[in-house]
């Protein structure tokens, strides 16, 4: 096998409990990197189409790339991969930390799981050893507890673990997976882990990653982190690194792009109280960074008085303290700490959570439910004991909070009244914490992405920064190109946001020297081009068609309100046109399927 992977994959089926050991194909290594692209080209392989995604015989896929557990910078990124229970979809999740390393160092590239076991279990890898371990007595736990009676059960505090909460365990549309913090966050893979009774993966390995070229390889890394660390003297990494990604609010405030109350307008009266200045002030207690990473973006919070006392937290990250906070209309940051440990405790993407109450307070204050509804929760703007109490009846599917579990597009057909003009989603997926009224061009993004609204695809900075987020020129060229950018990244293992400032030409010669594969810049983005092509695919075998690229009623048909960005909306013709750009580009019909043209010239018509 070549450097950097390890060589092997592991399946499990959680009925028959047989695990079995595949060698990773050298040739789809190639192909498709690992990571994100190995994840779909295996699930699009392995599934048949139309299942149901919590149907036994959907996967889930623990995917590494061959740079996850090097010397690479920042290269502690692992994927999930699975249909979404959200939208549906192919769902690719992403989690920096350390599990995904560790999962190489205890002897996989990749673990796929499938079926479903007769009671509630976890699964333990050891240095190349698997086993199914009964888990009846952590079923019901939250995160913490889980891994902490894991860590003392197997008597080692340094194993890593993925897990689920109550919220996998009881089903909810948009939970997620947790691993020491961070989270898959995104979709519901939580969701499908919890349809399989399986409560958490626990992995632990003392093996090392081969290197092809590891003189080459040093020098490339050198390299890498000498741009990366000069990066950071200035400009917005700067203040990633001081004040984590809540530092970068004020400027998507003075955007007017900031989601609040619903996505009504983007300008937040009391922004200034989300900033990552403020919490600096109040609660920050120090910098975490992910495995090999110089950034050092995550932040410990301790808030030490008043009602959310004791709240001991990692973020809010921007994402959650924009939805949580102003998309809600809450200016209390201690408020949207708690929120977060809620969620991460329980297994919730903050992101969604954030969505779905805040489409629930906009229905709440027009009047299309009431007390009686939200079983006497008042669910004004800006009652932040309203979303605490909230976000648990979600977690458990108690009484409204079953409905909001759903997600907002289904709730919206739900409540009906018109709110699907105001429900805040793509393919069903909840918004993101960017106004694409002032960033067209990111609107155009969320409307393509394959997974639904999603951040990780968009060009917010280069939109804000470029100033040129009103216009609609160029975009389509600049979303194809960020997504197969993106997709290389999650395919080769690494954070895409500690990366961003490292030419792709050198991540070519660090995959190369890793392997021993050659790769230039022009074969990793024809790998990533591979990569989202797959998953159109998927999303087309599924019914996914240009009636689904699209945007809500409120970002088409009301204006910015007020702010910077006043006046601006995404038109129907305007997104029509970026559309046929974007199609056209991607060498897809104008319905948005891939042409046999194209699947030949990216070598998967065989696929």
């Amino acid at each position: 096998m070549f450097g950097g992977y390890v060589g092997k994959m592991l399946r499990i089926n959680l009925i028959n409990r047989k695990l079995s050991e595949i060698p990773l194909d050298p040739k789809i290594a190639e192909k498709f990197i690992g990571g994100m692209g190995l994840g779909i080209w295996v699930l699009y392989k392995d599934l048949k189409p139309k299942i149901d995604p919590l149907d036994p015989e959907n996967e889930l896929i623990f995917a590494t790339g061959p740079l996850s557990g090097t010397l690479a910078p920042s290269s502690g990124t692992a994927s999930v991969i699975t249909k979404s229970p959200l939208t549906n979809t192919c769902l690719d999740s992403y989690a920096s930390g350390f599990f995904g390393p560790e999962l190489k160092f205890a002897g996989y590239d990749t673990v796929i799981i499938r079926g479903r076991a007769s009671k509630p279990v976890y699964i333990l890898i050891n240095d190349g050893k698997a086993e199914i371990r009964d888990a009846s007595h952590l079923w019901g736990q939250k995160t913490s507890d889980t891994s902490n009676k894991i860590r003392e059960e197997i008597g080692d505090k340094e194993i890593k673990i993925a897990c689920i909460g109550p919220a996998g365990e009881n089903l909810v549309r948009f939970s997620s997976i947790i691993t020491d913090r961070r989270s898959f966050g995104r979709g519901g893979s939580g969701a499908v882990m919890g349809s399989k009774k399986l409560k958490a993966l626990a992995v632990r390995g003392s093996g090392d990653i081969k290197i092809a070229d590891e003189k080459a390889f040093l020098e490339a890394v050198n390299e890498a982190f000498e741009i990366e660390k000069s990066s950071t003297r200035s400009g917005f990494l700067r203040d990633w690194m001081f004040l984590g990604t809540p530092g970068g609010l004020p400027i998507v405030q003075m955007a007017g792009i900031l989601p609040t109350r619903n996505f009504s307008t983007g300008v937040f009266e009391q922004y200034d109280k989300l900033s990552g200045n403020e919490m600096k002030k109040r609660f920050y207690y120090r910098d975490i960074a992910c495995y090999n990473c110089f950034l050092h973006c995550g932040k410990t919070s301790i808030i030490r008085d008043g009602p959310y006392a004791d709240t001991v937290t990692e973020g809010p990250e921007y994402e959650t303290m924009a939805l949580l906070g102003s998309n809600c209309g809450i200016d209390y940051p201690e408020a949207v700490a708690h929120a977060n440990l809620l969620c991460d405790e329980h297994g919730m993407d903050t992101m969604s959570t954030g969505g779905v109450i805040g489409f629930a307070m906009e229905c709440y204050e027009r009047g299309l439910i009431n007390k009686e509804d939200t079983e006497g929760i008042d669910l004004r703007f800006g009652n932040h004991e309203a979303l605490i109490q909230t976000i648990e009846k979600i977690a458990l599917r108690k009484g409204f909070g079953n409905m909001l579990a759903e997600g907002v597009m289904r709730l919206s057909r739900e409540i009906g009244h018109g709110s699907g003009a105001f429900a805040m989603h793509v393919k069903g997926l909840e918004f993101p914490s960017w106004d694409p009224r002032g960033l067209k061009g990111s609107g155009l993004a969320f409307a393509t992405s394959h997974r639904g609204a999603c951040h990780k695809r968009g060009i917010m900075g280069e939109e804000i920064f470029g100033k040129s987020g009103f216009s609609i020129e160029n975009k389509a060229v600049s979303v194809k190109q960020t997504q197969d950018i993106v997709a290389v990244f999650f395919s080769l293992g690494v954070c895409r946001f500690a990366t961003m400032a490292t030419p792709l030409s050198l991540w070519a010669k660090l995959l190369t020297s890793a392997t021993g594969i050659d790769f230039d810049e022009a074969k990793l983005m024809l790998a990533g081009e591979r990569a989202e092509n797959l998953t159109r695919l998927f999303n087309v075998r599924e019914g996914f068609l240009r009636k689904d690229d699209n945007l809500p009623k409120r970002m088409m048909e009301e204006p910015m309100p007020e702010g910077p960005a006043k006046g601006q909306l995404i038109t129907r013709e305007e997104l029509d046109k970026m559309l046929d750009e974007y199609y056209k580009l991607r060498g897809w019909s104008m319905d948005g399927v891939p042409t046999e043209e194209k699947l030949q010239e990216l070598d998967l018509i065989n696929v």
